[in-house]
């Protein structure tokens, strides 16, 4: 009964160190995504409304990176308690469990995608 009370604290442990990761990396991607942009010299306003157009893209592809990150950690902290609390009781579906936590970091590369896509059209 010991040994199945030292598992589960050891896999709470590790869900909480992984929500912790993934919620700093997507954080960081946020704050490197903002800096990006306000150090960007196509956001210098001029006259004209291609500068605005300019400002709403750069927006829109920060927007569509952060969003993607803040919900691939949400997504990735979840799946993986979840992967870890199932290989904990089962080791052999350790594999399995793994896919599924890649599929949920799958949505940061779809926002990631969008932004690298407006950027395109913007240029």
């Amino acid at each position: 009964m010991d040994s199945v009370r030292v598992v589960q604290q050891r896999t709470r442990r590790r869900c909480r160190l992984l929500r912790r990761l993934n919620w700093g990396m997507a954080v960081g991607i946020v704050v490197a995504t903002a800096a990006m942009i306000a150090g960007s010299p196509a956001l210098a306003v001029g006259e004209g409304a291609g500068d605005w157009v300019k400002i709403w893209g750069f927006a829109a592809a920060a927007l569509s990176t952060a969003v993607g990150a803040l919900g691939a950690a949400y997504a990735v902290g979840h799946v993986g308690a979840a992967a870890l609390g199932a290989i904990g009781e089962r080791p052999e579906i350790a594999g399995r469990a793994l896919i599924f936590v890649g599929l949920a970091e799958g949505i940061a590369i779809y926002g990631l995608i969008v932004s690298i896509m407006i950027l395109g059209r913007l240029g």
